[in-house]
């Protein structure tokens, strides 16, 4: 069979595979112009929770932003020194802050690994009646606010005397439903038959947990604490109401109160600033990789 223009058809085989090209290179142009926008979209966002921090870092390192703040935020200070950090290092305790919120942070992050873990363990894998009930009613605390809390924490805080004591920073936050539940998420995607074997072999409930469960949740581990380190370094709000002794100041406690001593100076309050986010910020660089891993994983089973 011929075409009118004298050619000949292409055979039936040719022009079907032309037709089912055509649909997969426009999907393929579909995917890229979406990739695209995807990468523009996110890079617009780093940009822009990365432009305040790096302002931040260089109006710390100018010395000149205590008596004027340029109109304009740079980038780069004109005259980079570290006049603003020594004067937040001299004129503070800073290290006495720093090692308060170290065993402040770290005991009370301890604390939520073990017993969220252990609670996530229970619920996860454990068989015992109202098990589902109670875990309805950990859920809703996760609804009430901190501040409606805060309250009734202090009166039990003082009724046990342990106001101005850094017991009263860490023992109020060693459980909460939200590392409870976190835990329990991530531990339901462990396979049942491996805890049934390790019954079967006579394993106790606590070596089953801590030899076969903990080894396996080590991203959402890591997830949780950064999460706790997180909140337990930068919170202002309890320390404040339940720590009177500047002794037993915490980094942004101490930086807060203290820090007003030294006047509304920028550069130096920007200085200050950078100091108590600065272990938050090496603590994410070292564990980022887990976090999306652990949160995503937590969400595996229902």
């Amino acid at each position: 069979m011929q075409l009118e223009t004298g050619q000949q058809a292409p055979p039936a085989g040719v022009a079907r595979s032309t037709v089912q090209e055509r649909p997969l290179a426009d999907r393929r142009q579909v995917e890229r112009w979406r990739q695209i926008i995807i990468l523009v979209i996110l890079t617009i966002g780093a940009i822009t929770m990365i432009v305040p921090f790096e302002w931040m870092l260089a109006t710390s390192l100018s010395r000149s932003a205590n008596s004027a703040m340029p109109r304009i935020p740079t980038l780069w200070p004109a005259d980079p020194s570290f006049f603003n950090y020594k004067i937040s290092i001299t004129s503070l305790p800073i290290a006495t802050y720093y090692l308060n919120s170290l065993i402040v942070t770290s005991s009370a992050t301890l604390g939520l690994l073990l017993f969220s873990s252990m609670a996530g363990y229970a619920f996860a894998k454990g068989r015992f009646p109202g098990k589902s009930a109670l875990f309805v009613l950990l859920l809703t605390t996760l609804m009430i606010p901190f501040e409606m809390r805060m309250v009734p924490m202090y009166l039990e805080i003082r009724d046990m005397h342990l106001d101005d004591n850094l017991l009263a920073l860490i023992l109020p936050f060693v459980a909460g439903g939200f590392g409870t539940f976190l835990m329990r998420q991530y531990i339901s995607s462990i396979p049942d038959d491996l805890i049934d074997a390790a019954r079967m072999d006579g394993a106790s409930e606590f070596t089953i947990y801590w030899a076969i469960i903990l080894p396996l949740c080590g991203p959402v581990l890591a997830a949780l604490t950064v999460i706790s380190a997180l909140w337990r370094w930068n919170d202002v709000l309890w320390p404040l109401l339940v720590i009177n002794n500047n002794k037993l100041y915490t980094v942004t406690l101490g930086l807060a109160v203290e820090g007003r001593s030294q006047g509304t100076l920028t550069g130096i309050v920007l200085a200050n600033t950078a100091l108590a986010i600065l272990p938050i910020v090496v603590l994410y660089v070292f564990l980022q990789r887990f976090i999306v891993r652990g949160i995503m994983m937590s969400g595996l089973k229902g």
